[in-house]
């Protein structure tokens, strides 16, 4: 018997918590459905409230990947640092081209462009 009212107990706790979960997140205006995984809230969060609206973050994606994907595509033997410094250098040089006020910091740009080398198709298929 106190085990089936320990479970209830548990079970009416879960949906406080998911209720109180859910609340905070409408009490900080959050759209989870625009939040490109978290990256617009946690890695983006350096740019300035002017400059972090939807637009500019997908194309701030945009540049990452294509840049990683020129970089994997033009340097495929070159070592994985020298690629990702390669690729950061390009990806700073293209965002300044934006003319943000603030900027993004390397270790952002590093975030960034390790998640979109994850997201490269494989290239090391195995021939049997």
């Amino acid at each position: 018997m106190v085990d089936i009212i320990l479970q209830y107990v548990l079970i009416l706790l879960l949906v406080v918590g998911l209720g109180y979960l859910v609340y905070l997140l409408k009490d900080k205006d959050i759209n989870l459905q625009e939040d490109y995984y978290g990256l617009a809230y946690v890695i983006l969060g350096g740019l300035s409230a002017s400059e972090a609206s939807p637009e500019n973050e997908k194309r701030i994606i945009r540049i990452v990947s294509g840049m990683v994907q020129y970089v994997e595509e033009n340097y495929k033997n070159s070592e994985n640092g020298f690629k990702e410094d390669k690729a950061i250098n390009m990806i700073t040089n293209a965002i300044e081209l934006l003319n943000f006020q603030s900027n993004i910091d390397t270790e952002s740009l590093k975030h960034l462009v390790r998640l979109a080398t994850a997201m490269l198709p494989a290239t090391n298929k195995i021939i049997e």
